[in-house]
């Protein structure tokens, strides 16, 4: 998965892989989470929000399953 690097004090950058619909986040404190069957419209809305961390907590925490990669 190709990473983008955003501005925001929680989350560093993000990636989407688009055959198998997963979300990829790594945080400043070095965890990385993954989440499943993301429709790709909401990474593309994720790349262009003024606050990441709002959308996350939002749109994307607690909506999809996930995965801790690290």
């Amino acid at each position: 998965m190709q990473h983008h690097p955003v501005k925001s004090s929680r989350i560093a950058s993000i990636a989407y892989d688009d055959p198998t619909s997963t979300l990829e986040i790594c945080f400043r404190d070095k965890s990385t989470l993954q989440f499943l069957g993301v429709p790709a419209r909401i990474f593309r809305d994720f790349l262009i929000v003024v606050s990441k961390g709002r959308f996350y907590d939002g749109v994307i925490k607690g909506k999809f399953p996930q995965r801790r990669m690290r």
